[in-house]
């Protein structure tokens, strides 16, 4: 028997297969997609949100600064 010779039942099977693989592939971008989406979207939110124990930035720490002289 040849064997590339290949009936219309094993083409079927290797085209469910790719289609199944291909199937996966584009549901696993589309997923990392709209999660990556909606994380930025719900962090943006979530920065706007009053923190009472945010350290200060340098520009807000008040410098207790003594002139010296010589």
């Amino acid at each position: 028997m040849n064997p590339y010779f290949m009936n219309p039942y094993t083409l079927w099977n290797i085209y469910v297969c790719m289609r199944t693989i291909h199937g996966v592939y584009i549901t696993y971008h589309f997923f990392s997609w709209l999660l990556g989406g909606v994380s930025n979207s719900v962090m943006y939110v979530v920065s706007f949100i009053y923190n009472p124990y945010q350290t200060k930035q340098l520009k807000d720490i008040e410098k207790n600064r003594k002139l010296v002289y010589r």
